[in-house]
This record gives C-alpha cells, sequence and structure tokens, in this order.
C-alpha cells in the first residue's frame, strides 16, 4: 500500500551535534533529491544503498546549503517499503531547518509524528507490534528496556502470537468441519477441541504474567518516604540519589510539596518522592502538603516509612505505620549513628507479619545498599526477568489479549456445557480478532492514528 505523496522530516534530534539526519520516503524521494543534490565528482549513479558525496544547493543551483553524505534505498528494501532518501547533513538546527525548507519547495510534506512508521507496517515491512517496538526502544527508561523493545522488534512477541493463531485456527477447523458435516457433534469433538483450548489458556496465562515484570523495567515503580517530620525523608533522598534535591534542615515542616527523583538500580527506574512530614497541620500550605501525601500513597507502587531511632516513638509514628500496613512497605528506622531511645523490637507489634525493618543513616549511608536491594526485590518479586523472549511490555497488547483470553475461557466453558458448536466457534473468532489487533492484522483506523500519534516526528 503505497501512499502518492512524499513525505520528509528530520530523524535525528534537533540541537547542536557533529551530524543531522534528514529522511525522505516517497514516490518523488530520488527525483527530489535529484533535484537538490549536487555531486562533489559531478556525477552520482544513485546505486541503492551506497552513500555519495557532495553539496545541498537551491534549485537554481547558485547557493550551497550544506556539505553532506546523501544514501538512497530502492523499495521494498527501506524501511518504509517506498522509495527513501537519507541526507547526512551537519547537525546545525539551522542548517536541518534550511534543508527542510528546500525539499517543501521541491514537493515533500513535512511528515507527521510516526509517519514513517506508519508507513513501514502499511507496507508490511513491520507488524503494528514491532512497529511499536520501535517506541519503546525511543523512550525506554532503561537498558533492560530497550532490551525488551528489540525483542520484540525482532518478531520474539509476533512469533508467539502467531503460534497463538494458528492454534485458533485449527480449533476453528475442527468446529467449522463438525457444523457442516454433522449434525450432533458437540460431545464427539470434545478430545480434540478441549487440549488446544486449554493449550491457548496456557500460553496466553503465561504470556500476560510478563506485563508486570516487563512494567517494572520498562515504567519503573513509584516509591514514597513517608513519616512525621524531621526523620530524614529529605536526607534519605538525597543520599540516594547522589545529589541535593530536597532542602534539610531541623526545622520541622521543611517540605511542603511533593519533591522527585529517578534513580536506577539493576535496569530498573526507581522513582523516589519526598513528602511532607505528617503530623497535626501549623499552617494551611502545610495542611495541604499533607493532603498531597495521603493523596499519593494511593498510587505507590510501595511506600518507605521512616522512623527516627534517636528520638521516642510517638502516636503519630503509630498512626502512620497503621495507615500504610495494608500496602506493600518498607520501615526504615533512621539516625543509627545517634544514641537510640529505643529498640527495633518496640514496633514488631505494628507491623504486619513477615515485614522486615531495616536500620540505617541516611546521614552516613550506612545500610542503604541494604535498602536498594530491598526495593529491587520488591520491584521485581526477586524473579530473574528474560529480556530475549516474547513478553507483554504494551498495555495495548494486554488488554487485547486479556480479552482474547476470556472469549477463550468462554469457548471452554460452552463446550464442556455441550453448548452448539454454532456459539464456542463464534467465541473462538472474537478472541482471533483480538489476537489480530496485537499485530495489526485487525485493527481500526482510529486506533492506527493514535499508536502513531505518539511517536516522535522522523520515525
Amino acid at each position: 500500500m503505497l501512499r502518492q505523496d512524499t513525505i520528509a522530516a528530520a530523524a535525528t534530534a534537533f540541537g547542536m551535534s557533529g551530524i543531522g539526519i534528514i529522511r525522505i520516503s516517497g514516490p518523488e524521494s530520488l527525483s527530489i533529491a535529484r533535484r537538490i543534490f549536487k555531486p562533489a565528482n559531478g556525477k552520482c549513479a544513485w546505486k541503492s544503498h551506497h552513500l555519495y558525496h557532495g553539496d545541498i544547493v537551491s534549485a537554481d543551483g547558485k547557493t550551497v546549503f550544506d556539505e553532506v553524505l546523501i544514501s538512497f534505498m530502492r523499495k521494498p528494501r527501506s524501511f518504509t517499503g517506498e522509495d527513501v532518501v537519507e541526507i547526512n547533513c551537519h547537525g546545525n538546527p539551522l542548517i536541518i531547518e534550511t534543508i527542510l525548507t528546500q525539499l517543501q519547495e521541491s514537493g515533500c510534506r513535512l511528515a507527521r509524528p510516526g509517519e514513517f512508521s506508519e508507513r513501514a507496517f502499511l507496507n508490511n515491512r513491520l507488524d503494528l507490534s514491532q512497529a511499536e517496538a520501535l517506541a519503546a526502544m525511543i523512550y525506554a527508561k532503561s537498558a533492560k528496556a530497550y532490551a525488551m523493545g528489540l525483542a520484540q522488534l525482532k518478531g520474539a512477541l509476533s512469533k508467539e502470537i502467531d503460534k497463538l493463531r494458528l492454534l485458533l485456527i485449527d480449533t476453528l477447523a475442527l468446529l467449522e468441519t463438525s457444523i457442516d458435516f454433522t449434525e450432533d457433534t458437540s460431545e464427539e469433538k470434545i478430545p480434540e477441541i478441549l487440549p488446544q483450548i486449554n493449550q491457548m489458556l496456557e500460553r496466553m496465562q503465561s504470556l500476560l504474567s510478563s506485563y508486570s515484570s516487563a512494567r517494572v523495567y520498562t515504567e519503573g515503580v513509584n516509591v514514597i518516604i513517608t513519616g512525621k517530620p524531621n526523620v530524614g525523608k529529605s536526607s534519605l533522598l538525597n543520599s540516594l540519589t547522589g545529589r541535593k534535591k530536597a532542602i534539610v534542615t531541623e526545622i520541622p515542616g521543611t517540605t511542603r510539596d511533593l519533591i522527585s527523583d529517578t534513580i536506577n538500580l539493576v535496569g530498573i527506574p526507581v522513582h523516589l518522592i519526598d513528602t511532607a512530614g505528617i503530623r497535626e497541620p501549623q499552617n494551611i500550605i502545610e495542611k495541604e502538603g499533607i493532603s498531597l501525601v495521603w493523596e499519593s500513597l494511593v498510587d505507590a507502587d510501595f511506600v518507605i516509612v521512616m522512623l527516627d531511632v534517636s528520638e521516642p516513638l510517638t502516636d503519630e509514628d503509630k498512626i502512620i505505620l497503621e495507615k500504610n500496613k495494608s500496602k506493600e512497605i518498607i520501615v526504615a528506622v533512621n539516625k543509627i549513628d545517634l544514641p537510640r531511645a529505643w529498640e527495633t523490637n518496640a514496633i514488631e507489634r505494628l507491623l504486619p507479619q513477615g515485614r522486615d525493618v531495616l536500620e540505617i543513616s541516611a546521614k552516613t549511608g550506612a545500610g542503604l545498599e541494604e535498602l536498594k536491594k530491598k526495593i529491587v526485590n520488591l520491584s521485581t518479586g526477586s524473579e530473574t526477568e528474560n529480556t530475549g523472549g516474547a513478553m507483554i511490555i504494551n498495555l495495548r497488547h494486554k488488554l487485547a489479549l486479556e480479552k482474547s483470553c476470556k472469549n477463550i475461557q468462554k469457548a471452554k466453558e460452552d463446550t464442556l456445557a455441550g453448548v452448539s458448536a454454532e456459539f464456542v466457534a463464534f467465541d473462538l473468532r472474537e478472541a482471533l480478532d483480538r489476537l489480530d489487533e496485537i499485530t495489526g492484522r485487525k485493527i481500526s483506523d482510529e486506533i492506527l492514528d493514535k499508536i502513531f500519534s505518539s511517536f516522535c516526528i522522523g520515525k
């Protein structure tokens, strides 16, 4: 499915750099390139996938805009499946803008966000899950998230979806045969259909289970640091991030707004959020800050509750522990570098069974490595992630797979209940449609537009 217009955009981020790349795709790519490119040796064979040295010039050839390397990739052996030209120019935004202006005057239009990837999908160079993997790689927050995106780009997920499709199609074929040629086949076909249905359910559930572990690396985890004033929340944030993000003073109530920063722990983006100290507010500003704390706790993946071991435990400490004990919490007993006012066993009865208490000093760094390990273990469940196999890293894919799984479960229940084969086949066809949404075999234009509009321009 070739488009009739030719598009252009910068394929590299705008900013000062040694090299900038401008990509052109469409039926007029080569003719437009011929008009604005002057070869250094006076001639250019325009062989596919070769680099040529020369200048970008004005349409009349009188003005030189930049010295470049240019390449032509003949369809279908290009990223988009169309004729593609790439210009490697100097990475000054002024130069890139000037060349893009020349391209527009020569017949190009500026590409929409994600339009190159959209054309690659429409021309069967990539399926939809692979196209989305490109965006996942570009926006990856860690090396492991990038590896997951690369595995999807290489077809790990597509291959697994294709295997599930074949199972579904084989099962549907059995049902269609029974509908066409047998009057009463529900009992006869159960031994053949159920093993395949069970196999599909098992594989789908295994694939779905990968989403939660993949999400840790692709999106990261939100960790709220909470406690009463002056227990060392801001000091902990500063120590973990290695920079002074939050003001640290002995004056209670210094932190009013939520202060956040992100650190990377063995490939996991950990979003740390320092909060206002929880106590009876002294003024309307502090009251608003404490309200923000309770609101943010709702969205936390887990909570670090900090206590000050150098000061006696208070009712405020106990209230904070009580209100958070239903969540996944880490209790961090801070200021172990100072004389103790109480022992750790004093809070054991206040905690849910099996919750550990870590002793730390945000000031000296004692215990912080153990705290980091605890954050990692809670994030991953101590599981070893597989970044090279088929995984669900995209919420859209997860939702489509859940719907497909639900349809297949319904087909299983109907089969066991002796429901007519026509109804079982209907559920399996619905399951197949949901699978095809993942790879784009069956997808609405509205969803396509939404997906590709989220890509960066030039990709």
